[in-house]
């Protein structure tokens, strides 16, 4: 996949796109961080229900991630909402009125390194997900990632334009601490930039 042809960044439920998309973020995240369980990547309960966008050219998927959404009126957890932790009961986030607004996660993404152009595909499917997630009316979606991750969506949030914050390191299901992170703004940002398409 060297080629220059541009990515198209879009959501599927093809079966075959997300196959391509699940094994591709296996791959990746087991060579990046290679004590997570062998079956981590696979189709999971969370796949079901989220909204999936992934990068292609050529027919060939380069990358993708999924965005999770949660409502006032659902009781359904994020990916990062392990154990009993729920950011709507978290004070820190009092000021965000979580119990009140939907917000989602942006999680498993993943580009293919052979694809040399990962920052690329990462920033069209982080843009392709903020966009579906202001369709929805979310003004906030969160993520959990390793530092460089968390650098590279603060980079990207600044080109979006949108609000980034690092609020804690969590520690997850697998002993490892990430940075919670947040994108927001995406209401009047997506806006804009439908509005001038």
């Amino acid at each position: 996949m060297t080629n220059d042809a541009a990515f198209e960044y879009f959501e599927t439920r093809d079966p075959f796109l997300l196959a391509r998309y699940r094994e591709l973020r296996r791959r990746v995240y087991l060579k990046e961080y290679p004590w997570l369980p062998e079956h981590f990547g696979i189709e999971d309960e969370i796949d079901r229900v989220s909204r999936t966008v992934v990068a292609a050219r050529n027919g060939v998927v380069a990358g993708g991630a999924r965005l999770t959404i949660a409502t006032p009126e659902s009781d359904r957890a994020l990916p990062l909402e392990e154990n009993s932790f729920r950011l709507r009961n978290c004070p820190k986030f009092g000021d965000l009125h979580l119990d009140r607004r939907p917000y989602g996660e942006i999680s498993r993404m993943a580009a293919d390194p052979a694809c040399g152009r990962a920052f690329e595909v990462s920033t069209g499917v982080g843009d392709a997900l903020c966009a579906i997630a202001a369709r929805e009316g979310l003004d906030i979606v969160f993520s959990i990632c390793p530092e460089l991750p968390a650098r590279i969506n603060q980079r990207n949030a600044r080109r979006r334009g949108v609000d980034f914050q690092r609020h804690m390191e969590l520690s997850t299901a697998y002993g490892v601490k990430m940075w919670l992170c947040s994108f927001s703004g995406l209401l009047s940002v997506y806006k804009a930039w439908e509005d001038a398409a």
